[in-house]
């Protein structure tokens, strides 16, 4: 490369290629204004000369720079330096998730659904700002050196993806294999799209290879169309479920959200039978086993003839079977191989390479997550082959009390929450007395009782440069036209507060009363902006079913919020804001006016704990009269 292209955009040094895709080039680069390294991806040339994609892709990156979780490739700048279009990115060390299946094959149960419940997380936050991938597979999952995953490519990914099959098969092989049938067919996605291809890339990492393979990416489409997804063998009965309840052909028997996919994920271990992931097959799938089934009188007869041919061979053989069995019984008896000390994948595949079959049970230990600490028969022992042979598998010192993880490095943190089988949700804070990318505050706090699934939040300062916006003055605007002001600066979160007008006989209906932060204020980008305005004139309607929140400590903030749009911008209607003690508590909620006229209307509902969104569900709201 030219040293005068090496410098993109007076900032961005270009220091090595590090991967080419199907639509870009990623270098390796020096922020020399930060002297942070970074990833830059650039647009092939033949892909700026196409005036639509461009317009297309400068309103996508705008959006994607606004996506702030801590299991979401983080985009820092977007821009054109000449004839190149270009994005920044956070750098991560390690791999993509193509390349460790590649690599290892089947990946352990634990660790698969440690990285899918994290995926399911990180692709709730993204729907419930209003943003679907529709281009989730393996090779757009990084994973880095301490095994925590990474979603790349927001917002290019929604312009990349085809909605139909081209000619050009080239150009969609790479993402065919996580098709959902709805994108095979030129309709409609939504959010259960995303949920389809994380169903399929959980397959994948379960068994090492794709559901549905074919020599043309249009015979795969049509697998994805009308052929179920395989039942999955040697794994818990539960993820066998979840699969196949993600990958339902018709989206509306899929989970409604990913945060439910998180929920059963987060039993599926600790309850491998699974009875508690409830689903009901599309008619698709019921309708490939019915056709399965009425074939199967026509082949009836023509196997009736097959087994009387060889039904007298088959006696005289049964006869001298059964004395060769005895005597190989006999012989069959083998030394059972010494894998203690070895990973549990490493020792199943001896084992099962040396005629036994396997059965793994997990247990806390000191030793490392995975190693087998014991078996059963030991070593030296003679055993049948096909005889069971137990592997005792450490799954680390275990979660009884929570760790101290506050005022250290927050990579370090979650490899320690991660050791003791827990997982973290990230929140960013620019204030506070400590050094960027430590951690601040952790909840549930050092010491606490806990079980092996708790979710725990950790507080981690960043810097301010790039995150802090102005809030612009919107108090007595229409909201509609407030709303406009905060996007156009900057702002991707808005929380709305309703508030009675019919003291003014509804003439100040939509118009905002306040707002919080004061205008003039510096905010961070991915903080929330509370506009109260005043009610419209529309019916209300209440959510009639409970709401329960577990609060780990007291005065703990407990808000529930309506996910909906105000022409196109999400926002998020708080219908309770309320502080609650230590303990498990049923909140209340308020009606909110919706612009509607019918019984019932479907939504989105959020609990956030302390500003952090928990809890997802899709409900049905009642009208009020």
């Amino acid at each position: 490369m030219a040293e005068r292209d090496n410098l993109l955009a007076g900032r961005y040094r270009l220091l090595e290629k590090i991967a080419s895709g199907g639509s870009a080039h990623i270098y390796r680069a020096l922020d020399e204004k930060t002297q942070q390294i970074v990833a830059v991806k650039i647009l092939k040339k033949e892909l700026t000369k196409n005036y639509e994609f461009v317009q297309r892709f400068k309103k996508e990156v705008q959006a994607s720079l606004k996506l702030r979780h801590a299991n979401i490739i983080r985009a820092f700048d977007a821009g054109l330096d000449g004839d190149r279009y270009f994005i920044v990115m956070e750098l991560i060390n390690g791999r993509t998730l193509k390349q460790l299946i590649t690599a290892e094959g089947p990946l352990p149960p634990k660790y698969v659904v440690s990285v899918a419940k994290k995926l399911c997380l990180a692709l709730e936050y993204a729907h419930v700002k209003g943003f679907i991938h529709r281009d989730i597979k393996p090779h757009n999952v990084m994973i880095d050196e301490s095994g925590e995953p990474y979603i790349a490519d927001f917002g290019i990914a929604r312009n990349m993806a085809s909605n139909t099959i081209t000619s050009e098969e080239s150009a969609v092989m790479g993402s065919v294999h996580y098709f959902s049938p709805e994108q095979a067919k030129g309709e409609r996605v939504d959010k259960r799209t995303d949920i389809y291809s994380l169903g399929v890339l959980l397959y994948e990492m379960l068994t090492g290879t794709v559901p549905f393979d074919a020599d043309s990416s249009v015979a795969i489409a049509l697998k994805h169309i009308n052929e179920p997804t395989p039942e999955l063998t040697d794994v818990p009965m539960s993820l066998n479920r979840i699969v196949q309840k993600a990958t339902q052909k018709d989206k509306h028997f899929r989970y409604k959200t990913a945060f439910n996919m998180y929920e059963d994920l987060a039993r599926a271990l600790s309850d491998p039978d699974g009875e508690y992931v409830k689903y009901t097959e599309s008619k698709r799938s019921k309708q490939h086993a019915q056709g399965a089934q009425a074939a199967r009188p026509r082949r009836r007869l023509a196997k009736v003839a097959r087994w009387a041919a060889v039904f007298a061979g088959l006696t005289l053989a049964v006869v001298f079977g059964i004395w060769g069995f005895i005597r190989g019984q006999v012989r069959a008896q083998m030394l059972v191989p010494q894998v203690v000390g070895e990973t549990s994948t490493e020792a199943s595949t001896i084992l099962t390479d040396a005629g036994f079959h396997v059965r793994v049970i997990e247990e806390n230990s000191d030793r490392a997550a995975g190693e087998v600490i014991r078996q059963s028969p030991e070593y030296g022992k003679s055993a049948a082959a096909g005889t069971d042979v137990v592997l005792y598998v450490s799954q680390g010192v275990g979660a009884q009390k929570m760790p101290s993880v506050t005022n250290m490095p927050v990579d370090r943190a979650k490899q320690i929450l991660r050791s003791a089988g827990l997982t973290a949700t990230i929140v960013e804070e620019p204030e506070g007395e400590i050094s960027i990318g430590y951690v601040l505050e952790q909840s549930p706090p050092a010491g606490a009782d806990i079980a092996a699934a708790t979710d725990v939040v950790l507080t981690v300062k960043v810097s301010t440069e790039g995150y802090l916006i102005t809030v612009p003055d919107v108090t007595g605007q229409p909201l509609p036209d407030a709303l406009s002001m905060l996007t156009d600066s900057g702002f991707s979160e808005v929380k709305l507060y309703e508030m009675d007008d019919e003291g003014y006989g509804g003439s100040l209906s939509g118009e905002v009363y306040s707002q919080d932060p004061e205008s003039g204020s510096e905010l961070m980008s991915s903080k929330p902006v509370s506009l109260h305005y005043w009610a419209y004139d529309y019916p209300d309607y209440i959510y009639t079913g409970e709401v329960a929140v577990r609060a780990d400590r007291d005065q703990t903030s407990v808000q529930v919020g309506i996910v909906g749009e105000v022409d196109s911008v999400p926002v998020c209607s708080i219908v309770a804001d309320t502080l609650v003690e230590e303990g498990t508590h049923q909140i209340e909620l308020s009606p909110l006016s919706v612009d509607a006229d019918t019984p019932t209307v479907q939504a989105e509902l959020v609990v956030y704990v302390d500003d952090v969104p928990l809890q997802s569900r899709h409900v049905e709201l009642e009208r009020v009269d």
